[in-house]
Order: C-alpha cells, then structure tokens, then sequence
C-alpha cells in the first residue's frame, strides 16, 4: 500500500525581514488573519526574518501592503 501525500497549493512566500514568530507586531497579523477566516499560512525561520506561506494569492498581497504600509510607518487601510 503506498501511502499519498496531499499537495496543498501555494500562491505564493513573503518573508517579513526584522521579525519573528515571537514578534509582537507579528502575533497581531496573524490574530488578524484567524479572524478574517483567510486561507492557510504556514510559518517558519527564514533567512532574515519569519518566512510566510499562502495558500491564497488575495492573502499574500494583503500581507505585502500591510508590510510595505508598516514599513512606510502608516496603518494599512481595513479589508
């Protein structure tokens, strides 16, 4: 019997340079995220800061504004 892996879809990997999976600022991305019920993240070390996984291209692109807008030090508008 051979056991099958199921791929899930990736659209897409941002990595947010300066933070961390323990970062204040991060963990409220994320709470954000859960509560828009959005698709599936998966989190890990990069090289510079914590590395993100979408699984929807809608969310990768909302995350990139959220972080060039922080970056820029202005608050993204609300989805």
């Amino acid at each position: 019997m051979v056991k099958r892996r199921k791929q899930e879809e990736i659209a897409g990997v941002l990595e947010f340079a300066g933070h961390s999976p323990d970062d204040a600022v991060f963990k409220e991305w994320m709470e954000d995220h859960r509560s828009r019920n959005g698709g599936k993240l998966r989190v890990s070390k990069g090289a510079t800061g914590v590395r993100v996984m979408f699984s929807k291209e809608a969310d990768m692109a909302f995350w990139k504004e959220r972080s060039e807008m922080e970056a820029k030090g202005r608050k993204p508008h609300a989805a």
